[in-house]
């Protein structure tokens, strides 16, 4: 019981069902890749079909092996989320190019600005470019050894530690620190809502699906309001994650009815709510109310009684098709790449000093690559006016910067980087309870990985590393109560 990782064995072979029809939808897709042109939308969810094979088979072969893990690696994360986003960029191509046959879904989808296809194809042949170098080096590194977390610690000392990391947050939240706290408030978030999904993820009583889990789950509610008033679809996510990842790993009837649910309560719910929170309260959209919860989910409510749920659902269906589209956001700059050529490491300028903390640099610049591609696009007049983030997506950021041999070589030292930050992160848990909770943390930026933008995901792996390195002394140096005995990460 010394290996710090499970063995994959035999295990590591991928089911002849699943290779079969991953297969076969892969070819499809190729076929429609080189039967159409790239200014023909067949041609793009073609290279979207292969990218969902790739990421489709990955994703669930891993599932199984890491089925009775507290969590899963990056990797089966980051492929996840992988393989639903393209799944919404394939619904979104197919229902905008047949808005006849798909109602008011395909009509409204019609109506918003679309970015040429054949950009779109660009950029999708990008991404998959990506995502296959990631994977590959990732898999180089790991080798027949499965980076998964597998032991669980005592359920009394992650309660603990979720009461005082929640209530850390909920301290800065309230006192208003912000951006003056730098990443501490961000960790201590992800640490607190890290805690529940520990014992979400793991074999024990609070357990998705064993009789405890609905205080686990009753846990993540102040957490969810916080993410409501925030008005960011990203932050609600992140919330859901501890309940998902369980729900897919192990899907059960139950579990099944519970996915069911949760995609009503988003379309009929969520992306109305962020819509309304954002016309009421972001100044960005020339919202200045300051309106509460009660008074935003009323609007929802007026929505519903108004339009009815069915064109409520359509028009979040169509929303989540435009906005989750990586096609689109990709496509962009793939247009802008050809129109003005490559700009050089122009995005990873404040890269050298990122690292400072801002409690020693209390003036530190705010390094902010989304409101400069705003006023790029020319939709502010500079960027520290700019009140909107425009997302580049990463490897065409990569593409834009430095071009094909950038994506290859940025996505391969990407793979490297954070395959390393993971591994010391999982030597740490072995004596540690923050290092396991900052897994969690880690899994939460897999989740975004394709759309941030690049000097973040450089920089944001070293940082959290430093972070839980300090924390864990100041931990077990202040409150040695909540230390673990060593316990080897071995597959029990």
């Amino acid at each position: 019981m010394t290996s710090s990782v499970h063995s994959m064995g035999r295990a590591s072979r991928i089911k002849p069902a699943l290779g079969w029809a991953g297969g076969a939808w892969g070819l499809i897709g190729v076929s429609l890749a080189l039967l159409y042109r790239p200014s023909e939308w067949q041609a793009t969810v073609g290279v979207l079909m292969v990218f969902q094979a790739f990421c489709g088979v990955l994703t669930w072969h891993r599932f199984r092996l890491t089925r009775d893990a507290v969590l899963p690696d990056f990797l089966t994360v980051m492929l996840f989320i992988l393989f639903i986003t393209k799944t919404v960029s394939t619904l979104g191509l197919i229902a905008r190019a047949n808005a006849h046959a798909f109602g008011e879904v395909g009509q409204l989808l019609l109506k918003r600005e679309s970015v040429p296809l054949e950009y779109q194809f660009r950029a999708e042949l990008v991404f998959l470019l990506a995502a296959v170098v990631f994977t590959a080096v990732w898999r180089a590194l790991e080798g027949r050894r499965l980076r998964a977390l597998w032991r669980q610690p005592p359920s009394k000392i992650v309660w603990a530690v979720y009461a005082l990391t929640g209530v850390g947050y909920l301290g800065f939240v309230f006192a208003g620190f912000g951006a003056s706290s730098g990443m501490t408030e961000e960790l201590l978030h992800t640490f607190a809502i890290g805690a529940l999904a520990v014992l979400l993820g793991g074999r024990g009583p609070y357990a998705m699906g064993n009789r405890k889990s609905w205080l686990a789950m009753a846990a993540l509610v102040p957490f969810l309001v916080l993410a409501l008033r925030s008005g960011m679809k990203g932050e609600v996510a992140l919330v859901m994650l501890p309940i998902l990842l369980p729900i897919f790993r192990r899907m059960t009837a139950a579990g099944f009815g519970f996915l069911g649910s949760f995609m009503l309560f988003v379309l009929l719910f969520l992306f109305p709510f962020s819509e309304a929170w954002r016309q009421a309260n972001w100044a960005g959209w020339h919202g200045y109310e300051n309106a509460g919860i009660p008074v935003v989910a009323s609007r929802v409510f007026d929505q519903w009684a108004d339009d009815g749920l069915v064109e409520t659902a359509a028009r979040s269906l169509a929303s989540w098709a435009t906005r989750g589209s990586s096609a689109e956001a990709g496509g962009l700059v793939m247009q802008l790449a050809e129109r003005d050529g490559f700009i050089g490491p122009i995005l990873l300028e404040g890269l050298a000093t990122i690292f400072v903390p801002r409690v020693l640099w209390p003036d530190k610049p705010s390094y902010t690559p989304g409101a400069w591609f705003t006023w790029y696009l020319g939709q502010a007049s500079s960027p520290e006016t700019a009140t909107t983030s425009t997302a580049m997506m990463l490897p065409t950021e990569l593409y834009w910067m430095f071009g094909l041999l950038g994506v290859v070589l940025g996505m391969a030292f990407l793979a490297v980087l954070y395959f390393l930050v993971w591994e010391r992160l999982l030597r740490l848990s072995q004596t540690g309870l923050i290092p396991r909770l900052a897994l969690f943390a880690l899994l939460a930026r897999s989740a975004g990985m394709e759309e941030v933008h690049t000097i973040y995901a450089v920089s944001a792996p070293v940082i959290l590393l430093i972070y839980v390195i300090v924390f864990d002394w100041l931990q077990k140096l202040l409150m040695p109560g909540l230390s673990v005995r060593p316990m080897p990460n071995a597959r029990p």
